[in-house]
């Protein structure tokens, strides 16, 4: 597991959530996104939501976490290691926080209201 510096916690905001469109409160306005991104959405407390989640997390490669507040640092680590605490954050009551596979291109939300949200990563424009 690796704390994140800031220059390498904005390229991987950069690289996944800034993709996104925003809410003021930083989290993904879903409403604006296209449909055929959005994989799964469900509330935190659904049964099985573990297993949702590993479905769309290969367990291949680092994932990236990115949590509601800067005060707490984004942390790199290996699939593997997220699956196996899986069980723990999904107990835990931290209310805004996202997950960023570069390896299957996916993100996912797990909002201050309970939803939780799976989307690949909206093409990058051509620029």
């Amino acid at each position: 597991m690796k704390l994140l510096d800031p220059a390498e916690h904005l390229r991987n905001e950069r690289e996944s959530l800034g993709r996104y469109p925003r809410n003021s409160d930083g989290a993904i306005d879903w409403t604006a996104v296209p449909e055929e991104l959005v994989i799964s959405s469900t509330n935190r407390d659904s049964p099985g939501l573990d297993a949702i989640i590993q479905q769309f997390v290969s367990g291949v490669g680092n994932i990236v976490v990115f949590w509601g507040s800067l005060a707490i640092p984004s942390l790199e680590l290996s699939c593997e290691d997220f699956l196996a605490h899986l069980s723990d954050v999904l107990d835990s009551n931290i209310a805004d926080f996202w997950i960023y596979s570069p390896s299957d291109d996916v993100v996912l939300e797990f909002s201050f209201f309970g939803v939780v949200t799976v989307a690949h990563l909206p093409m990058l424009a051509d620029g």
